[in-house]
């Protein structure tokens, strides 16, 4: 059987010559405009040596530093609490309970559905309505968990559904309760197949921290936006946002990265070492013994 694609005809010689002409054109119609932002950025005095140079001054780059760590200081703390609130969450949502399992699951429907925008907006007006003292920080922070548990539960919701249902029904033949079941057998292997779109989650969460802008907390992206009034610099928003960029793009690069490599690793990792719960708990001879 042919392995062409059937929903898409193969171009003929004419179709050819078209995508041929029209890639010349976008790469002609690229050039310009790249040629003519180059002409703008120069005549504004954007590329001058000055303010790129001052950019990697060591003041420079100890006030976006600044930024940089209270980026990551706030994903950390919301990472971790988001975390453990979302494996709680992912209980309760699993459990025979109705109560816990209806308000875990309206928990996740609930914030879940709400733009993290607003939920850091009104967080922070909360916070301010109340005079409770949580402060910028904080209320990025309180944000976050209520978004990113919401997400890590269902995560984690996922990988205990993932699972063989021989892996529970083994443990059940030995006489485990439904919390030792739970945590001796099940959650164990769930969290470990999750890891991968935990790190992945963990990325995003980094990147909304920028959100926090919109509160005046001292993010990357709000440092950035500042460099512009810093005295004796020649830095720009330009070439301050460009830096933020690259930054971002090499931090959030990089834990995709690594949520791919452990996702790949896993794959690559015989079955029986992955999902063998109930082997290294010495329970097969239990279960084959079990009537």
């Amino acid at each position: 059987m042919s392995t062409a694609n059937v929903l898409i005809e193969e171009l003929g010689p004419r179709g050819k010559r078209r995508v041929r002409v029209a890639t010349a054109i976008a790469l002609v119609i690229a050039a310009l405009a790249g040629y003519w932002m180059y002409l703008q950025l120069r005549d504004s005095g954007q590329l001058e040596a000055a303010r790129w140079t001052d950019l990697f001054a060591s003041k420079t780059l100890k006030f976006l530093g600044k930024g940089l760590m209270a980026t990551i200081k706030a994903a950390v703390a919301a990472g971790i609490i988001a975390t453990v609130l979302g494996f709680v969450l992912a209980l309760l949502s699993l459990s025979k309970n109705r109560l816990a399992k209806g308000l875990a699951i309206a928990w996740v429907e609930l914030f879940r559905g709400l733009p993290l925008l607003l939920l850091i907006l009104g967080v922070y007006f909360i916070d301010l309505a109340l005079a409770s003292g949580l402060g910028a920080f904080w209320s990025v922070v309180v944000a976050l968990v209520l978004y990113n548990s919401a997400v890590l539960s269902e995560i984690f919701r996922a990988g205990v559904r993932s699972l063989d249902r021989g892996q529970t029904e083994a443990a059940q033949s030995v006489g485990m309760s439904y919390w030792q079941m739970m945590f001796i057998v099940v959650l164990p292997q769930a969290v470990r197949r999750m890891i991968p779109a935990i790190v992945a989650q963990m990325a995003t969460l980094t990147k909304d921290v920028s959100l926090g802008f919109v509160i005046g907390y001292e993010e990357f992206v709000r440092r950035g936006a500042g460099v512009e009034g810093y005295p004796d610099t020649d830095v720009k928003n330009l070439q301050a946002y460009i830096a933020v960029g690259v930054v971002y793009f090499i931090l959030v690069w990089a834990m995709a990265r690594l949520a791919q490599w452990l996702d790949e690793r896993q794959q690559k990792t015989p079955k029986a070492a992955v999902t063998g719960g109930i082997d290294e708990l010495g329970l097969d001879d239990a279960v084959g013994a079990a009537p």
